[in-house]
């Protein structure tokens, strides 16, 4: 019975199905996660072939969820993060490192993916946010009033700014 799982995939993936995605096939085999981490490229890899309409019921019981090495440069990758931290529907934990990049770089479809979506729906039991390598820049903004709008219970956020920390408590 695997209760914490870590993945991390590098270099070129290939397998596009367009039967089934690699989300529901990934899942499928590991009912009873309490934690996962996913890091490098394994993101970019599980929503190939897609997003599936209905959660995994391996994703009900997960606390605790952390994304290293995330980009935000790509709007599949950024909808695959928002999938699974909406169907974690006991996720308590997040904790994401992004990947430095450019403020150069175009990132409008992102960050409109981001403004579009709906905060009514998700785990609202996240208590503790941990987010690395943040620099501030629009598309991670984005993303964390994203997460403090799905996020009613939320205590406790940390911003590790390079070589710089921050902790904000939030008070209720």
């Amino acid at each position: 019975m695997l209760e914490k799982v870590t993945v991390c995939f590098t270099g070129f993936l290939t397998d596009i199905s367009p039967f089934c995605s690699n989300l529901t096939k990934f899942f499928h085999y590991m009912p009873s996660l309490l934690e996962l981490h996913l890091c490098d490229s394994t993101l970019e890899y599980l929503i190939m072939g897609g997003v599936p309409e209905s959660p995994s019921t391996a994703l009900n019981n997960i606390k605790s969820l952390k994304f290293l090495s995330m980009s935000l440069r790509n709007v599949k990758e950024v909808s695959g993060a928002v999938y699974l931290m909406t169907s974690c529907l006991k996720l308590q934990h997040l904790t994401i490192e992004f990947v430095s990049m450019h403020s150069r770089v175009n990132v409008e479809g992102v960050v409109e993916f981001l403004c579009a979506q709906s905060f009514l729906y998700g785990a609202v039991k996240l208590q503790r946010v941990e987010v690395n390598m943040f620099m501030g820049l629009e598309m991670e903004m984005e993303f964390i009033k994203y997460i403090l709008a799905y996020a009613p219970v939320l205590e406790e956020i940390f911003f590790g700014i390079l070589h710089i920390s921050m902790f904000v408590r939030v008070n209720k």
